[in-house]
């Protein structure tokens, strides 16, 4: 991918902060809105613990839906900016780190909360639980891959084929995981919103796929430093932003009586 030069003035570095803050206003808000959803429209609380690391697993399935449009690529036909691109490829590559860490979270959460999840990480599983841990294993060599294409060389449009052929497929294996699970989306409103949430960016993304990018900028090279620094700030703040909205989700009351006993997560019945 080619790399933006920085030239700014002070205000073109104000309008700068406030474009990055604008973006990032709008993917927090996404990856926000199944927690929000549930919070308002959703079952019963079961467990904080149990609750919160369902929640990591909610706000990361939003923002697997939104990373396929933060994407240079999508950008470059709407804007001939070169800054505002740097600001998006910077965001792309620091969500998608926020976004495994939320995955692991989620994964980890549940097993450590209760050992008998590990049954669902084995070949025996029910298809939509591995379908969850195949979008893990995706996501996984998405992120790998990205940083290993200019070290190696990788023709740009192959690669960046495979690369929007996978995040397509891990958007649809973590659909099948939400529908299979059928605790937290089993309502045909909640079906709906939640093809709504996943599909609509994942089809812009698709359809604006093979728009040729303009040529934005001349070929140079600028320091690694400062495009790390775009964005990670605004990404440590949703970090927190999000652990917030995850603990108010998991912060909810529970039922006065207690649920019948559901296979998910254990098919023995509840698990906590």
């Amino acid at each position: 991918m080619k790399r933006f030069p920085i030239h700014t003035t002070g205000f073109e570095a104000g309008a700068m902060r406030r474009r990055r803050a604008v973006l990032g206003a709008a993917v927090l808000a996404y990856a926000l809105a199944p927690l929000l959803a549930l919070r308002l429209y959703g079952p019963a609380a079961v467990d904080f613990a149990w609750d919160a690391a369902i929640g990591t697993g909610l706000a990361a399935t939003g923002l697997l839906a939104l990373l396929p449009l933060l994407s240079v690529r999508w950008w470059a036909a709407q804007s001939r900016e070169a800054d505002r691109l740097r600001v998006v490829q910077a965001l792309h590559r620091q969500l998608s780190y926020l976004l495994a860490a939320l995955l692991v979270a989620h994964a980890v959460g549940l097993v450590l909360l209760e050992p008998r999840v590990v049954e669902y990480l084995l070949p025996t599983a029910p298809g939509y639980m591995l379908a969850g841990l195949l979008a893990l294993v995706l996501v996984t060599v998405l992120i790998v891959t990205s940083r290993a294409r200019l070290r190696r060389r990788w023709s740009h449009s192959g690669w960046r084929r495979w690369h929007a052929a996978m995040s397509a497929a891990a958007i649809g294996l973590t659909g099948w995981h939400l529908w299979g699970a059928a605790y937290w989306v089993v309502t045909p409103r909640a079906l709906l919103a939640a093809g709504w949430l996943l599909g609509v960016p994942t089809v812009l993304s698709l359809v604006w796929h093979r728009r040729p990018p303009a040529r934005l900028a001349a070929d140079t090279q600028s320091s690694p430093g400062p495009r790390c620094a775009v964005g990670a700030s605004l990404v440590w703040s949703m970090l927190v932003l999000i652990v917030i909205a995850v603990a108010a989700f998991a912060w909810r009351p529970a039922a006065d009586v207690r649920p019948d006993p559901h296979p998910y997560p254990c098919p023995t019945g509840g698990c906590l």
